[in-house]
């Protein structure tokens, strides 16, 4: 392949990685029983795992460095996240859950703050900061916080937002 069709292939894989992720982690937080409902998120994660390695090393090739550093630490949180998925229960996935919303906080920030994406998705990237600081601060003061609850639930409909705003921006730019 070309340079530009290897560009243009990197960018659906990013797109159909991010979709993936928000699709599955959205059916997730719909399913009751424990065990489909950890295999959704866990397959929503390496969705979002793959997409966001793939996103930081686009961004760092178009010297967005701050950009390219938000979409490493979303990788990262998302695996970690990942490892309190294994853990397959609520109380055990808690300390993995609040880290990896923890790590949401700066990558949002991060991915946010520069001028590389519309306005509304900057917006909805810093705003779905805000409930998943506050989730992860309930989790570290011994609180238990469901992935279904208020303030997860409040950040994960805005990170859905800002998601399809960045798989748009992607397909609407393809650069080679």
């Amino acid at each position: 392949m070309e340079t530009n069709q290897i560009s243009k292939f990197m960018h659906y894989i990013i797109a159909i990685g991010y979709a993936i992720g928000a699709a599955l982690g959205m059916a997730g937080s719909m399913v009751k029983d424990v065990i489909p409902q950890m295999m959704l998120y866990e397959i929503s994660s390496i969705g979002l795992i793959v997409a966001s390695v793939l996103a930081a090393g686009k961004y760092a090739k178009e010297n967005s460095d701050f950009v390219a550093a938000g979409f490493i630490v979303l990788a990262i949180a998302e695996a970690v996240m990942s490892a309190g998925t294994a853990a397959n229960s609520v109380s055990g996935s808690q300390p993995a859950f609040g880290a990896g919303m923890a790590l949401y906080v700066p990558s949002f920030l991060l991915i946010s703050l520069p001028k590389k994406f519309a306005i509304f998705v900057r917006i909805t990237g810093a705003l779905a900061s805000i409930p998943f600081a506050f989730a992860s601060a309930k989790i570290f003061l011994g609180e238990q916080v469901p992935s279904t609850s208020m303030f997860p639930s409040i950040g994960y409909t805005l990170l859905t937002i800002t998601i399809v705003g960045w798989i748009w921006t992607i397909l609407s730019k393809p650069k080679g």
